[in-house]
């Protein structure tokens, strides 16, 4: 009986390591603006699961707007966002998506985005 109890325990513990839920994770730097105008002032690098930079087939949700971003060799997309809030999703097939709830955009605010891609189990 003490063998089934101990059977029984490793058995839901490594079910619940297994079920441990993998995420894509962000990171944002923000840096004064030294210029002035209408310029560019959002880069966004997607990076996928090899490290590898992430050239096609990410889908970009900003607030309820689609967006399927024009990437680069180097795995960097670039855009003006005006100042404001926002909730932005990323999206990859066969990848956990990532999601930042409220970005805030200032004014004179140049905001750097690395969107790293982690696979999902299939």
């Amino acid at each position: 009986m003490k063998h089934l109890y101990l059977l029984t325990a490793l058995i839901i513990s490594s079910l619940s390591i297994h079920a441990q839920v993998k995420k894509s994770t962000v990171q944002i730097t923000k840096e004064v603006s030294t210029g002035i105008g209408n310029h560019e002032n959002l880069t966004i690098k997607f990076v996928g699961p090899t490290k590898q930079p992430v050239k096609r087939g990410v889908k970009m949700i900003v607030d309820r707007d689609t967006i399927f971003p024009e990437i680069n060799e180097k795995g960097i997309y670039t855009d003006h966002l005006p100042e404001g809030s926002y909730k932005l999703k990323f999206e990859v097939p066969y990848w956990y998506e990532a999601t930042i709830e409220k970005l805030k955009c200032g004014k004179k605010e140049n905001i750097n985005i690395t969107v790293y891609f982690n696979p999902k189990d299939i």
